[in-house]
């Protein structure tokens, strides 16, 4: 990679979400080298936007489809960047968040994918990370709003997000960090930056198990897809057991435990 590598953001949004990527997002994005917007449709009076109206540099594209892997397909099937970035559309950044992934790279050039870290509105992080090359396990710490990469080497190995999972999709769970395990399989570098370019609210919708029984088995499936089906088998009793406080009020344990065992089959 050159010295100076190029930075696109790729921004998810909905429907009326178009409006606050236009009036809260984008004024941030003024040192961005690239920025596409995916524009996902799903209600019947949105109309999509005008490609010319957001300038030049913004390139503009929408599709009538569900599912928010879908949508981060789409935004990366259009980028040409050299590191891009997959950019929700509620997200605040620190300054000069993109000068800030541009030396990381520079500084770890021989990694592939780079995750930085998070900090909520009270400035306290997300999650702790260690600063340093991914394990296998630590990757299942990283939300997508962390996450940049290298186009090429993503493109080079026909990795993209699992369609199957996440928001809106069969299973709710997670597609980003099946992204970073199925880099992982296929031999590339992933390193962690504790520098932080994002300010996100502190919510997990994760562990919020009220009327959504579909999150049981979504996460088991989800652990078989990273590490197999052993691994799938050792994450019933793990949630099982530490998740009880969440779920003990809306789901009974035996439950709990023939909707995990679903997420085997």
């Amino acid at each position: 990679m050159k010295n100076k590598p190029t930075v696109g953001i790729l921004i998810t949004t909905m429907n009326d979400w178009i409006n606050r990527v236009k009036k809260e997002l984008l004024p941030q994005l003024k040192d961005a080298d690239e920025i596409i917007i995916s524009h996902q449709i799903t209600d019947k009076n949105i109309k999509p936007e005008q490609k010319n109206s957001f300038g030049e540099k913004i390139k503009y594209y929408y599709m009538f489809d569900k599912w928010l892997s879908k949508n981060r397909n789409n935004a990366l099937k259009h980028a040409t960047a050299d590191i891009c970035y997959i950019c929700d559309d509620d997200l605040n950044f620190v300054k000069w968040f993109v000068d800030i992934i541009k030396n990381e790279y520079i500084k770890h050039k021989n990694y592939d994918i780079i995750t930085f870290q998070a900090k909520d509105e009270k400035w306290k992080l997300r999650f702790f990370v260690k600063e340093g090359k991914h394990s296998i396990f630590s990757i299942c710490k990283i939300s997508s709003l962390w996450i940049t990469f290298k186009r090429k080497s993503i493109l080079e190995k026909w990795i993209k997000f699992d369609e199957n999972f996440g928001l809106g999709a069969k299973y709710i769970v997670w597609e980003e960090n099946i992204f970073l395990r199925d880099a992982q399989k296929k031999w590339l570098k992933l390193y962690h930056s504790n520098k932080v370019i994002v300010i996100h609210p502190s919510e997990s919708s994760g562990i919020n198990y009220e009327n959504n029984e579909k999150l049981v088995v979504s996460r088991i499936k989800l652990f078989k897809r990273m590490y197999w089906f052993i691994w799938g088998l050792f994450a019933i009793p793990y949630f099982t057991i530490l998740h009880y406080k969440y779920y003990k009020n809306k789901i009974s344990i035996w439950k709990f435990l023939i909707l995990s065992f679903k997420g085997l089959i």
